[in-house]
């Protein structure tokens, strides 16, 4: 039943988690989590980087429908069992993956989270996307139609991105950064696809990738390890199909110049989002290492953007300031962005940008690098303490990278890390020639 099965320390846990990955390829992560709680977790690696332009969006759109019953379980039973034992469901899709969770009570004798785990595979393994709940297909751009199904559903989703201006702000910055690599697609989708794609194609979908090879199941809570790896590969019956490898796509050209983007919209503030391409999420040491700089930069009201652009800029034109890294296995994001008077968006962007290009001629000092190295290890250490928190950690290591070690290096390699490598990694990603500029400004309804 299990090859490989392994027992590993997890920082700031007193019991080993057990890993292993069963005969048919699944990976199982055990972490033993004290308390009357189970977080059950699987992660599929299926988002946006395997679609094409005539699927773009459906690795969501199966999200949505995965809920819509299996031949033991009809549509909104899964729902009504675990929420009436008080478990909280939810999934979510990123450009690399799909991912599922519930966390429940034990219940006693371990009942509610074995019927959890029973319900949790039926669904993954199971689905029957019917077509009732799929809805007919349509043009989107025609009439109104009778049928209101998950179609509608995911569509009007896409609708409300586009009057969010933070949302198209986001797909513009993507937009300039990828014009090659699948991670130009937005997750979401388009109204088009979502409007005519067919339940085969979308089953079709789900048999490729949804195979074992390709999936990983985390537990945390009190349990037996050997009995819950023994309940996972009971529960998840696999048939015969495997997805092999994932396929390679050829990196992002370097950019060259600056790419900039002027949108307008109907809005009462001003937008400012400067963007960079970053560091696969498996070069831990330079993800790191931008996770300190970006800390520096914009996270919090210490950081050099609050202070210098809210705090003491006379007349400030900013309402709120940040920055942020987002890892993606290919290559993560940095973004710096800023929210303004609608009258100063030019001027606030001049004022962004001056920032981030004063942190690669004045990197980190001592005593910066030391705020954010103890910023990173205090997140770090909250996430472990937060069943949740902590299965998307490991979830993340286990799907980008094979195994535990980005989770279990994460506070040696923290450690480590000294302001130089981050004034290094600052200079290399930084660079005004790899800047992606967005702005929005008021001006009508596009």
């Amino acid at each position: 039943m299990k090859e490989g099965t392994q027992q590993i320390s997890l920082p700031y846990l007193t019991a080993p988690a057990t890993i292993a990955r069963l005969d048919n390829g699944h990976t199982v992560v055990v972490i033993p989590k004290p308390g009357e709680v189970v977080h059950l977790h699987t992660v599929v690696r299926a988002g946006s980087i395997l679609e094409d332009d005539h699927t773009t969006g459906i690795s969501h759109f199966l999200e949505h429908l995965m809920f819509k019953g299996t031949p033991a379980h009809p549509a909104g039973e899964f729902d009504r069992v675990l929420e009436g034992m008080g478990a909280r469901i939810n999934a979510s899709t990123s450009k690399d993956w799909t991912q599922y969770y519930v966390t429940i009570p034990k219940g006693q004798d371990g009942a509610f989270y074995r019927l959890a785990l029973e319900l949790h595979a039926d669904m993954l393994l199971n689905p029957l996307l019917p077509e009732e709940e799929i809805g007919p297909p349509f043009d989107p751009s025609g009439p109104p139609v009778g049928q209101k199904r998950e179609r509608h559903v995911v569509i009007e989703e896409i609708k409300m991105g586009k009057d969010n201006p933070w949302r198209r702000c986001l797909e513009a910055i993507n937009r300039l950064m990828y014009h090659h690599h699948p991670y130009k697609r937005e997750v979401i989708g388009t109204e088009q696809v979502i409007a005519s794609v067919t339940r085969e194609t979308l089953m079709g979908y789900h048999r490729k990738w949804y195979a074992p090879d390709n999936m990983a199941t985390i537990i945390a809570g009190d349990l037996d390890p050997q009995m819950a790896l023994a309940d996972v590969a009971r529960h998840f019956t696999f048939g015969p199909n495997r997805a092999g490898e994932l396929p390679t796509f050829p990196a992002e050209p370097e950019q060259t110049e600056a790419r900039r983007e002027a949108l307008t919209g109907d809005v009462q503030t001003g937008y400012v989002l400067a963007g960079f391409r970053g560091v696969p999420a498996m070069r831990l040491d330079e993800v790191i290492a931008l996770d300190a700089a970006m800390v520096v930069l914009g996270e919090g009201k210490s950081s050099r953007l609050y202070q210098r652009l809210v705090e003491q800029h006379p007349d400030t034109p900013f309402f709120d300031v940040g920055a942020a890294q987002w890892e993606y296995r290919e290559e993560g994001m940095l973004i710096a962005y800023g929210v303004c008077r609608p009258d100063a968006v030019q001027t606030s962007a001049d004022l962004l940008l001056e920032q981030v290009s004063r942190l690669v001629a004045e990197p980190p000092t001592d005593a910066e690098f030391e705020k954010a190295r103890t910023r990173l290890e205090a997140r770090f250490a909250a996430e472990a303490e937060w069943a949740m928190g902590l299965a998307l950690r490991v979830a993340d290591s286990v799907v980008r990278g094979g195994d535990l070690s980005a989770y279990t290096e994460y506070l040696p390699t923290l450690q480590r890390l000294t302001p130089a490598e981050v004034a290094a990694a600052v200079r290399r990603y930084l660079q005004p020639n790899r800047l992606a500029l967005v702005t929005m400004a008021p001006g009508g309804a596009q």
